[in-house]
């Protein structure tokens, strides 16, 4: 049984993407809906979630249980999984005053921040979202943050969570190749 990396998708224009990205590092994917979450193997070695056009607000937002996986693999979470996952463990998701759609550029990077190894500070990336996460849960930590946006990126490094608010996938995070490889070589 190969390692593999499974991507829980939300429905995101993004998560075939997401997969062509890991394959191309080498590394067997595969693509899980939302609404029909796969058992857990011992081949599985981390799980991304997907980027959603849905808002967490939303009464029919996709909100699957996810404490099979939560502090048992590693996750690497992308913009809605980013914040449903702060909103899921006691952190607060508010409306953006504008929509937040284009490239950004990363101004803090946390010294601790294993997805942003050897990623310096003004790195672009690419961001699409109408929220924005403003309160942390307990245990989390900002790990980088763009000029408009204080959690650009979070972590638990206990429970293996690892966020980001922008889209690591598209070509318009100039990194964004290296912080997938990070999260799959140096967390997985």
């Amino acid at each position: 049984m190969q390692p593999t990396i499974l991507i829980i998708d939300f429905g995101s224009q993004y998560t075939q993407l997401i997969a062509r990205r890991v394959r191309e590092l080498n590394v067997y994917c595969e693509i899980h809906p939302c609404t029909n979450m796969p058992a857990i193997s011992a081949n599985v070695k981390g799980v991304i979630l997907s980027g959603s056009p849905f808002s967490v607000h939303q009464k029919d937002a996709p909100k699957p249980n996810l404490s099979h996986i939560i502090g048992n693999l590693p996750i690497l979470a992308v913009c809605y999984g980013a914040q449903l996952l702060a909103q899921t463990n006691g952190g607060v998701v508010e409306r953006s005053k504008i929509r937040e759609y284009g490239r950004a550029a990363i101004k803090t990077i946390s010294k601790d921040a294993v997805l942003f190894k050897g990623v310096k500070p003004a790195s672009q990336v690419w961001m699409s979202h109408g929220d924005t996460i403003t309160k942390l849960p307990k245990g989390f930590e900002i790990c980088a943050s763009t000029t408009d946006v204080a959690v650009a990126a979070y972590q638990n490094t206990e429970k293996n969570i690892y966020a980001v608010q922008f889209h690591p996938e598209v070509t318009h995070s100039t990194d964004g190749n290296k912080m997938l490889l990070n999260f799959i070589k140096n967390v997985c």
